[in-house]
């Protein structure tokens, strides 16, 4: 950082942090974890309009709820949280997600996963910038990954093939017509 030219930013990626495939096995003690992150914060604080950093963190392996996984979304100015759709790629089932609803025109791609933003780094009056614990900001939102993009979209299910007069409405339901 201390040789490049002024003006140019540098983007710290640090896939799949904590997996024992890349990571050692002493990598995911609390205390080797956390001072690896207050190190990453320090350096991200010295050289705030030059670097960004970027990490990934597999959730199949740390969930959300471990204590690692929570201290670092707390460390972190954002998060979000991918959960890809299962895979059905047969002829037959891609066919049926195209039509309930997984793809809105016929030249969109389908999307592959739920995005769920738990944290933006913005502080409230609270002094956390995120959902708070377990929510997830704003309307389902929905991922597509391709080779050159990374697209989000607003992600809603169509009503139920059954369901004839929900599908004449577009689905849009009024409090008068929900009975319990």
């Amino acid at each position: 950082m201390q040789s490049s030219p002024a003006a140019s930013i540098h983007r710290l990626i640090i896939p799949t942090i904590l997996s024992p495939a890349l990571w050692p096995p002493t990598a995911n003690r609390p205390e080797n974890f956390l001072r690896f992150l207050h190190s990453l914060r320090s350096t991200l604080r010295q050289h705030s309009t030059r670097l960004t950093a970027m990490m990934t963190l597999p959730l199949e392996l740390y969930p959300r709820t471990s204590h690692l996984v929570r201290w670092a979304e707390i460390l972190s100015d954002g998060v979000i949280e991918l959960t890809p759709f299962p895979h059905l790629m047969d002829a037959t089932s891609s066919s049926n997600l195209a039509e309930t609803g997984g793809a809105r025109a016929g030249h969109e791609e389908q999307p592959q996963g739920l995005l769920r933003v738990q944290k933006v780094p913005v502080n409230t009056e609270r002094g956390e910038g995120g959902a708070g614990a377990g929510n997830s900001l704003g309307e389902d939102l929905a991922f597509t990954v391709s080779r050159r993009k990374f697209m989000i979209k607003p992600f809603s299910l169509p009503p139920l093939e059954g369901d004839q007069e929900a599908q004449k409405e577009g689905g849009s339901l009024t409090g008068k017509e929900i009975e319990f």
